[in-house]
């Protein structure tokens, strides 16, 4: 009896189709990746009979990618491979064995070797790896996949599949995996740089002065941002509740104005605790219909997070003809053409689900690198921006991001348990669906590309200036208030202010360029307000990006009160003299 085995090879993937039941194989395969990226791979195949009168004469492997070089195949009698064949970007490899083996359990051993140039691909800081899949058909195959790869990588920031052993060793990284049917697609580097350009245009079309705004990309717990211009500068930088920040801009009756933004993005996989108002993110919005019927339906049946991701991607078909659709279509809409979804309907309909069940989500829109060429708009002049959805973990008290459409597009990388640096944020909707607009969402009546984004080759360093501190009123019946500007082009991150005299302190997690708090120091105790050293308050600024800082700031009750003091000892020293000299007259 004659067997034919067939692996095909798609994106680096290897999937054995033999006849049920027949065979047991057991896998052992090995990538060696250079400092290029190139992988010679060795793979040693056992294929074990199940049956008695059976047993393996041919097989062929059909790689599709790159063209492999070095290809050898041999089993205990020598050289296997009968024929190689490549018509457009598949490898054919056909192998006829020497030895085979007839019998119940008996094994047929071979090992085929080849290069796969580029296997690992460098973008940006970091790199990125899909390992060939080994897809068994029953259970009882073995699959072992061992991959080296040189230590200056840096360390696995993303894996698809978990690894059962990360070992460091002599100038590489061994990683092992045992028996996985996922796909395995692993990033390696601490970080991600994006550099970035974006243009807004604004129109003020009423007859007086308005105040418009633009968001920004902010900082958040995984991104770091460095500003190298906003031009022209707004009066001032915001942050709303949700953390965007969002720039001023006063422009007058019937003005227009183009403003340009450049920067840097470092994106760096990290969970930070954040405290929510949980049930500003349970409400319904525009495009989270979480009331209607067949939302509270689906929800009921859905018992957690990971049944919300798993049915909006098990549910929902990634449409490539609609990439360059503008319109939104919400839960509901998405829901009755399912066939036809984009980033923007897997999120809404994410959301929405996830708010029905009581778990507190919002809306991710910004810049994703993707490798699927499908999904990039066909207008040059298009934007590419993209949608991921955020549940909040209440245990860990963190905003966790997903997403489903890059698990739909990639056919499995699991994008629930962890996310790539590739993700790039500009805004986040969680009390409002639709505001505010991302950069892309201001445009003139020309309708050119106002998103640039790319990888960046050297990591920028923020410089920083001195802060501005004012006081913000000098008269003695008013409050203290004191005003700390930022002027800057890049924000301060942990920012912590201190008066030592007082022993107060007070902490803000960032102030962004380009903007200013104010606060309100107590007053000094009576008495200790009219010791000379405080009649100015000693300021003390310090941040994750700069040394302490230290300003004096006049406090305007130092003079009141020593008025008020003096005034009370020469009040009750005239009322002593008074006392006295009638005292004495008394006497008389």
């Amino acid at each position: 009896m004659f067997f034919f085995l067939l692996i095909a090879f798609l994106f680096f993937s290897v999937n054995p189709i033999k006849a049920t039941g027949e065979f047991k194989t057991i896998q052992k395969v090995n990538y060696q990746i250079d400092i290029q990226g190139n992988a010679i791979v060795s793979q040693e195949v056992q294929l074990i009979n199940n049956l008695s009168e059976i047993y393996p004469t041919t097989y062929q492997l059909i790689l599709s990618g790159p063209q492999l070089e070095n290809i050898t195949g041999t089993d205990s009698q020598g050289n296997i491979i009968q024929k190689i064949d490549r018509q457009e970007d598949l490898n054919n490899i056909q192998i006829k064995f020497n030895d085979s083996h007839l019998g119940k359990d008996q094994i047929t051993k071979f090992n085929l070797n080849y290069t796969i140039p580029k296997l690992a691909i460098k973008k940006g800081n970091i790199w990125e790896i899909p390992i060939p899949e080994n897809k068994s058909v029953t259970d009882s195959d073995i699959s072992e996949i061992t991959i080296l790869v040189p230590s200056n990588f840096g360390n696995i920031s993303f894996s698809s599949s978990n690894p059962q052993n990360v070992i460091p060793l002599n100038n590489q990284t061994q990683i092992f995996f045992n028996n996985t049917n996922q796909k395995i697609f692993l990033i390696f580097g601490n970080y991600q740089l994006f550099d970035f350009n974006f243009k807004y245009f604004l129109a003020n079309d009423s007859n007086q002065t308005k105040t418009l705004e633009i968001a920004i990309p902010p900082e958040t717990d995984s991104q770091k941002i460095v500003y190298k211009e906003i031009s022209p500068p707004p009066f001032n930088i915001k942050t709303d509740q949700d953390g965007n920040w969002l720039a001023q801009y006063k422009l007058s009756a019937n003005q227009e104005l183009e403003i340009n933004v450049s920067g840097q993005a470092k994106i760096i996989p990290n969970i930070i605790k954040t405290k929510i108002d949980t049930k500003n993110y349970l409400k319904e919005q525009k495009f989270w219909p979480i009331n209607e019927p067949t939302i509270k339906q689906i929800a009921n049946s859905l018992k957690n997070i990971k049944d919300v991701y798993n049915y909006t991607v098990n549910t929902l078909t990634y449409d490539y003809n609609a990439v360059n659709a503008s319109e939104r279509k919400g839960a509901i809409n998405t829901l009755l053409i399912p066939e036809s979804s984009i980033c923007t309907d897997f999120t809404d309909l994410f959301v929405t689900l996830a708010r029905a069940k009581g778990i507190p989500a919002r809306e991710v829109q910004g810049f994703a690198y993707t490798n699927n060429s499908k999904i990039k708009p066909i207008n040059t002049n298009a934007d590419v921006l993209h949608a991921w959805p955020q549940y909040y973990d209440q245990s860990k008290e963190a905003w966790i991001s997903v997403d489903p459409t890059w698990e739909k597009t990639t056919n499995g990388i699991d994008y629930f348990k962890d996310l790539d640096p590739n993700h790039f944020a500009f805004v986040f909707h969680g009390l409002n669906s639709e505001q505010p607009f991302p950069p892309g969402g201001y445009k003139n009546k020309h309708k050119i590309k106002t998103v640039e984004v790319e990888f960046a080759t050297q990591e920028l360093r923020p410089s920083y200036e001195n802060l501005k501190v004012i006081s913000l009123n000098n008269k003695i019946y008013q409050p203290t208030v004191i005003k700390i500007s930022n002027q800057n082009n890049n924000s301060l991150s942990n920012l912590k202010i201190s008066i030592e005299n007082l022993k107060w302190k007070q902490e803000f997690n960032s102030l962004p360029p380009i903007s200013s708090i104010e606060i309100n120091p107590p007053n000094y105790p009576f008495f200790k307000s009219l010791n000379p050293v405080n009649r100015n308050f000693n300021i003390t600024i310090e941040s994750l990006n700069t040394t302490a800082n230290q300003f004096s700031i006049p406090n305007p009750k130092y003079y009141l009160n020593l008025i008020i003091f003096i005034g009370s000892i020469i009040t009750f020293s005239g009322l002593s003299g008074i006392i006295l000299t009638s005292s004495k007259k008394h006497k008389k």
